[in-house]
């Protein structure tokens, strides 16, 4: 998550949970690897970065879901490949300010699942969380020192990034009536870089976007308190999220309705477009930006229920007979 001006500045006991589900052990597996020091903390222009968005494009191709980018390598007269990539380069600005040797070439990843209604075809929602992280960085981290830290980012996103990646799973097996597109961003950390170029080189018209979904840092859930940041439509998602934690098995879950603009994530980029948002986070904690953000430290039974609404609430929206609120804000 894009750094906040105010951080918690005292610790909590984080206690370790073991996965106790099938959804838990799936999503420990899948954020072993993202997590894992092989990827050196996904930082934006790194090889690990890269090694994690064709684990990304991997899977989504592995779940049948569609290429949603053409390859720029094309040419004007010939047909275009499809790509799960989104190719951009970062500005002289970012990489002058950052502290470490990076790529000025990065990318977005996303792959598109077609609805079962014809007549909803161009209507869309868009699920999404950033991949990236800060990894052996010290421009963003909060625990600096002489020596360069590690910065695995297990809750900062790989745990929004596996939650996409399960929903994409259940949707594939499952589609909605309408299309959805699964997004992952990079250089999220830099500014929210990645999802402003996916907004103004969409692979499909942003008008036609219902709903954006956004996850980020959904791994730490304590005492069923998750925030949800909304605008554009937050009455109807707050009747959707009612009706759909009622459901069975039902979900309670204490939820903190915030605005859309007091936390810097992806779902900013959607709704400076109007699209309406919905974002959930399961909070800061001590390991914020630090090196402690690790996988031991996850919640997996709890982001296993942050998904399963997570899944609700998308299911409700992309079957629904009408799309929520007004994008002309």
């Amino acid at each position: 998550m894009l750094l906040a001006i105010a951080i918690l500045g005292c610790a909590t006991t984080q206690v370790v949970v073991i996965p106790t589900t099938e959804v838990g052990s799936r999503l420990l597996s899948d954020l072993s690897y993202l997590a894992g020091p092989g990827l050196k903390g996904r930082l934006t222009g790194t090889p690990g970065n890269d090694s994690a968005a064709a684990f990304i494009a991997r899977r989504y191709a592995a779940l049948g879901l569609r290429a949603a980018f053409r390859d720029p390598a094309c040419q004007a007269a010939a047909p275009c490949s499809p790509s799960f990539y989104q190719y951009f380069r970062l500005g002289a600005a970012v990489l002058f300010r950052f502290d470490a040797p990076i790529s000025p070439e990065t990318q977005n990843v996303a792959g598109l699942l077609d609805g079962t209604d014809s007549s909803l075809k161009q209507e869309y929602v868009v699920v999404g969380a950033h991949y990236d992280h800060i990894g052996l960085s010290r421009t963003y981290s909060l625990d600096a020192g002489p020596l360069p830290m590690m910065h695995l980012g297990a809750d900062d996103n790989a745990s929004g990034t596996v939650a996409v990646l399960e929903l994409a799973r259940r949707f594939s097996a499952h589609p909605t009536r309408r299309p959805i597109v699964f997004a992952n961003f990079g250089a999220e950390e830099f500014g929210l870089v990645g999802s402003k170029v996916f907004v103004d080189h969409s692979p499909i018209p942003v008008n036609d976007v219902i709903t954006m979904v956004n996850l980020d840092m959904v791994g730490r859930l304590r005492g069923n308190y998750l925030i949800v940041f909304s605008d554009g439509g937050t009455d109807t998602f707050r009747q959707v999220v009612d009706s759909v934690e009622r459901l069975t098995p039902p979900l309670d879950f204490r939820i903190a309705w915030k605005a859309v603009n007091s936390e810097g994530s992806d779902q900013i980029s959607f709704a400076e477009a109007h699209v309406p948002v919905v974002s959930l986070f399961t909070g800061y904690h001590a390991d914020y930006h630090r090196a402690g953000d690790v996988v031991s430290r996850i919640n997996f039974d709890g982001l296993g229920t942050v998904v399963d609404l997570t899944e609700r609430v998308i299911r409700a929206i992309a079957d629904g007979d009408t799309r929520p609120g007004d994008k002309s804000h």
